[in-house]
């Protein structure tokens, strides 16, 4: 009879310490297998660099000529001031 009382004590200590230090401890032990998470992960290459042919010198822009877009401006007519749109042109710079 005081084994088992002296068996029952102990358990009931071990339980009560084990249940106030579950809040903070974790043990865990065992065999897992290895996680699949995807196939390898391959960079890219850089995008290839071609430069620009000899003599090319960028959009709207061709040898010493230059496209200059349109724009508004009030101008005197003969009816008195109006606002007349000027049209783009390619004009020469050297």
């Amino acid at each position: 009879m005081k084994k088992v009382l002296l068996i029952s004590a102990l358990l009931l200590v071990f339980f009560l310490t084990t249940g106030m230090a579950s809040a903070r401890v974790f043990f865990r032990f065992g065999l897992f297998p290895p996680v699949f998470i995807g196939p390898p992960v391959v960079a890219a290459p850089p995008p290839a660099y071609y430069p620009y042919p000899y003599g090319y010198y960028g959009p709207g822009y061709y040898g010493y000529r230059v496209w200059v877009p349109g724009y508004w401006n009030n101008i005197w007519t003969d009816h008195g001031w109006e606002r007349v749109w000027h049209r783009g042109e390619w004009q020469y710079r050297p």
